[in-house]
């Protein structure tokens, strides 16, 4: 790694994920996804964030705890959504600074009490993100359905964004969750990288990382483009074997071959 660092003039790994939120590309389909939820928070709606493995939900999510003011909104993330009923409202509890009760109607009736003193003594409106929903059992979109359908003098008192694989649409298409579907207005199906994006996604994060150098030429951009599908977690594996590669050769330049061979060496990676 210190080969790559010290040939690009790299202060850091320019593909880890480790990343600060101010530092996430923007590219096109994520600034869309982003503003597409922000709009149906700011009105205290609801919404879903559709797509492949590895295309960048999480990026999306984290720039759009950004956008949110936290004076106004207060943001949890919950990742384990395959839980029951009871699980979730001891989860959502304890991150919402509960201390849960025995009883899941007795934790239901907790998390409605403080997301209303929330909204009327703090004047924050709490937002759900919860990952991986595609895996929620039946019974857990129905208590999402209820807890959604709380409100006092007509208000919403919290907005969820459910967040998971395509499959996660086709489950809210079903007609037994029509009346949890309804409150989600805000669908983004998150697409991979356009060909015309790779290359500006390599550019930012050699840039982000330290390097002034034009690193990756025309034909590598569209080698990678064609080798990983515009997913960014292929992109990210398959960008860092080029540098590998480049950095022990002579040259400061991945090209199109550089790319084919790096390719071979993770080729399990990018399946």
């Amino acid at each position: 790694m210190r080969a790559v660092l010290n040939r690009f003039g790299l202060a850091r790994p320019a593909f880890t994920k480790e990343l600060e939120a101010e530092d996430l590309f923007a590219a096109p389909g994520h600034v869309d996804a982003i503003t597409r939820l922000k709009a149906a928070i700011e009105v205290k709606a609801s919404g879903s964030l559709v797509g492949e493995t590895g295309v960048g939900k999480t990026c999306v999510l984290r720039g759009l705890q950004r956008e949110l003011n936290p004076a106004r909104y207060r943001v949890t993330y919950m990742h384990h959504a395959n839980v029951s009923p009871r699980d979730f409202y001891r989860q959502l509890s304890m991150v919402l600074g509960l201390e849960p009760k025995a009883h899941p109607s007795a934790m239901f009736r907790q998390v409605q009490a403080h997301m209303e003193d929330l909204a009327d003594e703090q004047k924050v409106h709490p937002v759900l993100f919860l990952d991986e929903a595609q895996l929620m059992p039946s019974a857990m979109l129905e208590q999402l359905h209820i807890l959604l359908n709380f409100r006092m003098d007509s208000r919403a008192f919290l907005s969820v964004v459910l967040v998971g694989l395509p499959e996660l649409r086709e489950r809210l298409a079903r007609n037994v969750f029509g009346s949890l579907s309804s409150r989600l207005p805000a669908r983004v199906h998150l697409e991979p990288l356009r060909a015309e994006d790779v290359g500006g996604y390599l550019r930012h994060r050699m840039k982000v990382a330290g390097s002034a150098q034009e690193v990756f030429s025309e034909d590598a951009v569209l080698a990678i483009r064609e080798a990983t599908g515009g997913v960014l977690r292929k992109v990210d594996v398959l960008a860092q074997q080029c540098l590998d590669l480049a950095a022990k050769g002579k040259g400061a330049l991945v090209d199109g071959s550089v790319v084919l061979e790096a390719v071979r060496l993770c080729a399990e990676a990018l399946r």
